[in-house]
């Protein structure tokens, strides 16, 4: 067995894949060895139909980060709070978890994403640059998304790319996990926005790409105030994500009125519903809003009662429905609390 990790240092030669090619067609076929190659960039060389390595591989593996319920596993005993601000800023990566003791959590992020000497403060900027054959581009673009711009034509004017390359960078960095791209749920739409998938670059983007060259020089003040300021809204992004898995488990122990198999959000004309969670064979939905903050009973009841009349806008009828709330509070329940009404 021939393990490589870090593939992509090698792809920066242009002739490596066709070595590669000759490696799996002629070395491979008739030996006992396995090859495994390892990187995000690999993706794009065995998927790509121009690729010399298109339709060599025999197995791909996507390794995914771990998942919200794993931070807890992680650090035992740790609040559901802390939680949700450890895995809002690392994703779930393991190796990014190891910096994070679990205890006063928003200190350990300023050390942790605002000390210039720090791993993570120059692990995004350092990834793309090595990963990716036009890092500039692709840093311009990621801030663009964090900036708010989600739809092509605005990415790409932001960027000052043809929206018609443009598609191109951003399919990539889905690729590697960065973006995705959605579609609202139960509605056709032709064009999809982008956000971002991998919270730790959301993260990066927002609060350490805007302040880089401050904290580098060691002037770290106005990045840390801009933390303070503005990180609970954050959340509030980082926490759909979060209730979208939470679901998922849910579902999947059988907690919920039925089995979900999709899920996602739902906009249109200025309205919005977080979290629409569906089963289309046995006609039943679930309209969740998501809440980072602390809601009272009768805040509660007014956000169900706008959530029942935006879900009159999906015209799902004949379906069972059903409504709830994901808050970090709901009156006296405390933690991650979801409210079936």
């Amino acid at each position: 067995m021939v393990f490589l990790d870090e593939f992509s240092y090698l792809l920066r030669y242009s002739d490596i894949e066709a070595e590669f090619q000759s490696i799996v067609d002629e070395v491979l076929q008739n030996s006992n060895l396995m090859l495994i190659l390892s990187a995000s960039s690999v993706r794009r060389s065995f998927f790509e139909y121009s690729a010399p390595l298109y339709g060599r591989s025999d197995a791909v593996i996507n390794l995914q980060p771990l998942r919200f319920r794993h931070i807890f596993e992680w650090f035992p005993g740790i609040s559901p709070e802390d939680a949700v601000k450890i895995y809002s800023v690392t994703s779930g990566i393991p190796r990014y978890l190891e910096f994070f003791r679990g205890n006063k959590v928003e200190e350990e992020i300023i050390e942790n994403f605002f000390n210039p000497n720090s791993f993570l403060f120059r692990e995004a900027k350092e990834l793309l640059e090595e990963e990716l054959r036009e890092p500039e581009t692709y840093y311009t673009i990621l801030e663009a998304v964090a900036k708010g711009k989600t739809r092509v034509n605005e990415i790409a004017q932001y960027s000052f790319i043809e929206p018609k390359n443009t598609a191109r960078y951003l399919r990539i960095l889905e690729d590697i996990g960065i973006l995705k791209r959605e579609f609202p749920v139960c509605r056709k739409a032709k064009r999809g926005i982008y956000r971002f998938k991998d919270l730790y670059f959301a993260f990066w983007f927002r609060f350490v790409a805007p302040h880089f060259e401050e904290i580098e020089s060691g002037f770290n003040e106005g990045a840390i105030e801009d933390f303070k300021a503005e990180f609970n809204d954050y959340l509030g992004f980082a926490f759909e994500e979060i209730a979208r898995q939470v679901l998922i488990d849910l579902s999947r122990e059988g907690k919920l009125p039925f089995r979900i198999t999709k899920i996602g959000r739902w906009w249109h004309k200025g309205e919005e519903i977080d979290i629409v969670a569906l089963n289309e064979r046995e006609r039943k939905v679930l309209f969740v809003e998501v809440k980072w903050k602390d809601l009272s009973g009768k805040e509660a009841e007014r956000i169900l009662k706008d959530l029942k009349m935006k879900s009159e806008l999906l015209k799902l009828e004949g379906w069972e429905k059903h409504y709830g709330i994901m808050a970090r509070r709901i009156e006296e329940k405390v933690g991650l609390a979801l409210s079936i009404i």
